[in-house]
């Protein structure tokens, strides 16, 4: 597989303690990537590393050309909970000419909106609707790496099998944040531990590699 982008020696501290140490790793296209590691354990920072909005303390990422990376929000901006369903869509595409409505009500239906919720407020939408739409701004722009930090919290059934189910159709690459091991499992082809300032790399779903993991500590 194509290689989407590579980690080299990331190395980031917060105060005098540090996160982690000499990361390197390669996310390929097409790769179903959870990450996992307690509370603390610097999961979040890391993707805001693969994201390109925060840069570590030493090391590199090197992206392929014109990579494009999509980011789904865990909650929705307060101007964008003003707008109308539609409108949130479209608003989180870069400046330039856009795909056209079509395109944003097209994806909202393959999520599961029914046509009489475009024009509502996005603030007025149930938790697990807006969930879908956060979903929807960050996929509108096709993005060729995914990147989802606990996209599961207080997420209803329905929406969880709407995101496996765009998963599997999905071409790009994911990193998944999440604590829901059933979720995991469903989506991952590769679990990355996050432990100890070291990351642990398994091509394997995750609890096969949480298996292979405790049987490499033994």
């Amino acid at each position: 597989m194509s290689t989407l982008l590579q980690a080299r020696g990331l190395t980031h501290a917060v105060g005098q303690r540090t996160l982690f140490a000499n990361l390197s790793f390669t996310v390929a296209v097409g790769a179903r990537v959870a990450l996992v590691g307690h509370n603390g354990c610097g999961k979040t920072t890391l993707l805001d590393f693969l994201a390109g909005v925060r840069t570590p303390d030493d090391g590199e990422i090197v992206a392929r050309r014109g990579l494009v990376v999509g980011w789904v929000e865990q909650f929705l901006p307060p101007t964008t909970a003003r707008q109308s369903v539609v409108d949130a869509v479209l608003g989180a595409l870069p400046a330039g000419p856009t795909p056209g409505r079509w395109r944003a009500e097209a994806l909202l239906q393959e999520l599961g909106f029914a046509a009489a919720a475009f024009e509502l407020r996005a603030g007025e939408l149930s938790g697990g609707q807006q969930n879908r739409l956060m979903f929807a701004r960050a996929v509108i722009a096709q993005p060729d790496l995914l990147l989802l930090d606990e996209p599961t919290n207080h997420l209803d059934l329905a929406t969880l099998r709407v995101f496996e189910s765009y998963f599997a159709r999905y071409k790009g690459g994911i990193v998944l944040v999440s604590h829901d091991r059933a979720f995991l499992d469903a989506v991952s082809d590769t679990t990355w531990f996050l432990r100890d300032g070291a990351i642990h790399c398994f091509d394997a779903p995750f609890s096969a590699a949480r298996l292979a993991l405790a049987e490499a500590d033994e």
